[in-house]
């Protein structure tokens, strides 16, 4: 029984610990351009940046969400389907 008692502290301390590793928006430096030309990458990025702000105010999250994670799931995925990847965690 005891284990059981402890388990949601520990799961809330998994919870906070993830949460405090993604309060980060991310942006066109978290990306590599490859051989795209620095023009057409920055205009890209500022679409995804676009996409990503209007998905997280149509999710009704905005300045609520302090980890952006609706922002930051929508600009991955429209810089992945532009074919660029993300920059290795510093």
């Amino acid at each position: 029984m005891s284990v059981h008692r402890s388990l949601p502290p520990i799961f809330a301390c998994v919870l906070a610990t993830a949460g405090c590793a993604s309060n980060e928006v991310r942006t066109a430096d978290d990306y590599n351009p490859g051989s795209t030309p620095e023009a057409q990458f920055e205009k890209g990025a500022s679409l995804c940046d676009k996409q990503a702000e209007s998905d997280e105010k149509n999710m009704g999250n905005g300045p609520l969400d302090p980890t952006h994670s609706t922002y930051n799931r929508m600009f991955d995925a429209c810089m992945r389907a532009s074919g660029w990847t993300r920059k290795p965690a510093k």
